[in-house]
C-alpha cells in the first residue's frame, strides 16, 4: 500500500512544470475521441516502460476530464495497454515496449497521437492550441477596425510570408470571394506544429516577430507596405472576428509531411474574452490535398478559409 502510494506520488510529479533547471519534456496528446491533453513530464531519465507513460497520459486525461464538460460528452478512450500505441506527427510508429525520451529534446513540444485499437480516428481535436494573448496586448486592440482592414490585414499577414521567400520559390497570394466565404491562399513558408514555426502564432495576438518595429509602419494602420508587414500582430484572431463567425487555417511547411490544422470560432473567443479564461482552440493533422501539391512547387503554404457576416460594409 505504501509503495503503491509512492509510485503516484512520483507520477504526480512528473507532470509537474519544471522551477529550476531540470529537464522537461512536453508532448500535445492527441486522443482518438477528438480531444487533447498537454502533458510535461519532468527528468525522466533516457526512457520509461511504455505503461507507466501510457498511466501519465491516463491520469492527465481524467484530471482535465473533470473540469471540461465538452469532453464529457465524447466517446470512452478504451485504455487496455494491450490495445494503445502512439504514432508522432509524421505517422511514425513508437515501440510499445520501452518510451524513449532519447528520440525527443527537452523543453520542446511534439505532437503524439494515440490509438486505442477502436479504429476510430479524428482530423480535428478540441482544444488543441492555446491562443491566449498577453494581457498587456488587449489594452493595445485598435479603436477603429473595419471588415476592409481586417481583409487588409491578412492579406498583408500573406504578403509578409511571400516575401520571406527564397528567390526560386513561387510567391503567389490567392483571394476568393463569394458570397458568404473568402479564402486567402499564400505560398509562404506554412506553419507546423513545432515550436519555432508553430500555427498558433497565426492565431495568437502579439505573436508576431515585427510589432516591435510597430511605430514604423507607414501611417501606423494596416496595410503596411515593405519593408514593414504586419506591425500589430492582430491579423489572425482580430480580422477573424470582423470577417465572420468561424476560420480554418491549413497550413505546411517545406520539411513537414503533414498540414497541420487551426480552428477560431468567433463565439468561443468572446466568451472566453476575460482574464481568468484561456483562448483554446480546435485544430488537427491531415495530408496534404493533391490541389495544394500543385499550387506550391516547394511544398509550403497557408491557406485561410473564412465563413463572412452578411453585414460587411460596402
Amino acid at each position: 500500500m505504501e509503495s503503491a502510494s509512492r509510485q503516484r506520488g512520483m507520477k504526480r510529479q512528473l507532470v509537474e512544470i519544471s522551477k529550476g533547471g531540470d529537464e522537461v519534456y512536453r508532448f500535445k496528446i492527441l486522443l482518438p475521441n477528438g480531444t487533447s491533453i498537454g502533458l510535461n513530464v519532468r527528468d525522466p531519465g533516457p526512457e520509461m516502460p511504455f505503461d507507466d507513460f501510457i498511466n501519465l497520459v491516463k491520469e492527465e486525461y481524467f484530471r482535465v476530464l473533470r473540469h471540461s464538460g465538452s469532453m464529457k460528452q465524447k466517446r470512452s478512450v478504451n485504455w487496455k495497454v494491450g490495445s494503445l500505441d502512439f504514432q508522432d506527427a509524421n505517422d511514425v510508429k513508437l515501440e510499445r515496449s520501452i518510451f524513449n525520451f532519447r528520440s525527443f529534446k527537452p523543453h520542446k513540444c511534439y505532437i503524439l497521437r494515440l490509438h486505442d485499437g477502436s479504429g476510430e480516428s479524428s482530423e480535428i481535436f478540441e482544444n488543441m492550441w492555446d491562443l491566449t494573448p498577453d494581457t498587456e496586448l488587449l489594452r493595445e486592440l485598435p479603436e477603429e477596425y473595419t471588415f476592409e482592414t481586417a481583409l487588409a490585414d491578412l492579406i498583408d499577414n500573406s504578403l509578409q510570408a511571400v516575401w520571406s521567400n527564397h528567390k526560386n520559390d513561387r510567391r503567389l497570394v490567392r483571394l476568393d470571394v463569394s458570397e458568404d466565404r473568402i479564402s486567402i491562399f499564400d505560398t509562404g513558408p506554412g506553419m507546423d506544429g513545432s515550436d519555432e514555426n508553430s500555427i498558433v502564432k497565426w492565431g495568437k495576438m502579439g505573436a508576431s516577430l515585427h510589432r516591435a518595429s510597430k511605430a514604423q509602419a507607414i501611417g501606423g494602420k494596416p496595410p503596411y507596405l515593405k519593408p514593414f508587414f504586419g506591425m500589430f500582430g492582430y491579423g489572425g484572431p482580430i480580422a477573424s472576428m470582423h470577417l465572420g463567425r468561424y476560420a480554418r487555417v491549413s497550413s505546411k511547411t517545406k520539411k513537414s509531411t503533414k498540414v497541420y490544422i487551426l480552428h477560431l470560432e468567433r463565439e468561443a473567443l468572446l466568451s472566453n474574452s476575460g482574464s481568468e479564461h484561456t483562448w483554446k482552440t480546435g485544430g488537427g493533422i491531415r495530408k496534404p490535398l493533391q490541389e495544394e501539391i500543385v499550387e506550391t512547387r516547394q511544398g509550403s503554404f497557408t491557406k485561410v478559409e473564412y465563413c463572412i457576416h452578411l453585414t460587411a460594409t460596402k
